[in-house]
């Protein structure tokens, strides 16, 4: 699978290395399972929870199966996510030796075979990660070991990127939002210069200021948070 555009940050801006050695550790394990991608989403909210994309296999761009995928889910998908702790399946049956594990078939996902995976943290920060091929061999001792480290990466990536709501946002200026608000409304760092008459390495650093402001992972998640947050609409 390609990534569906150019790196979120900047070259002038690289994620943290941290991050990139938990993504690396991520595509390891999604390599262990027979998949071809994966997908890590934060999942926020309380009266109505929703899955914020964070990292994919394309790290440090994205995937254009991200968006896809999320919104092809069930609807209350996420609601039943943030209270389960056992596996999500959809595709070919799972193997006659998964009937030892709880195992919840998804509905209406159509292409290949994926599993969806609940991790949280022990201060209750939820999220899911899906891993993605057109067929997924594991063994149920392999997809409890995949899952146990999921959710030990999980956590050292929230605590790298603790939640908006934790503190105060610092002061973004009217650019930033504007930049903000056209990479929501899908427009590349391109579009937005010539929108905006600046020069690409300006929106790129208005972008890239921007989501370290929100202390997000990259611009999509940026996006995601503004919009919880109300910054922009």
């Amino acid at each position: 699978m390609t990534a569906a555009g150019k790196p979120y940050r900047s070259i002038d801006t690289p994620a943290p290395d941290a991050t990139h050695e938990i993504a690396r550790k991520l595509r390891a394990l999604c390599a262990g399972i027979g998949a071809e991608s994966f997908h890590l989403c934060f999942l926020d909210g309380v009266t109505e929870r929703h899955l914020i994309p964070c990292i994919d296999s394309a790290f440090p761009g994205e995937l254009s199966q991200t968006r896809t995928l999320l919104g092809r889910l069930p609807w209350r998908f996420a609601d039943i996510a943030a209270d389960a702790s056992h596996p999500f399946w959809w595709g070919e049956n799972p193997p006659e030796d998964f009937a030892q594990l709880f195992c919840e078939r998804i509905p209406s996902m159509e292409d290949g075979v994926g599993i969806a995976l609940p991790l949280s943290t022990e201060h209750r920060r939820l999220g899911v990660v899906f891993f993605i091929g057109r067929t997924l061999k594991v063994e149920p001792q392999a997809l409890l070991d995949t899952h146990s480290a999921c959710h030990a990466l999980f956590s050292a990536l929230a605590e790298l990127y603790p939640d908006t709501d934790e503190a105060p946002v610092p002061a973004i200026s009217k650019r930033e939002l504007q930049c903000l608000k056209l990479t929501a409304n899908g427009l590349t760092s391109e579009d937005i210069a010539r929108r905006l008459g600046l020069s690409v390495h300006t929106a790129n650093q208005y972008l890239a200021s921007t989501t370290q402001k929100l202390n997000a992972v990259n611009r999509i998640h940026a996006v995601a948070k503004a919009l919880r947050i109300g910054l922009i609409d």
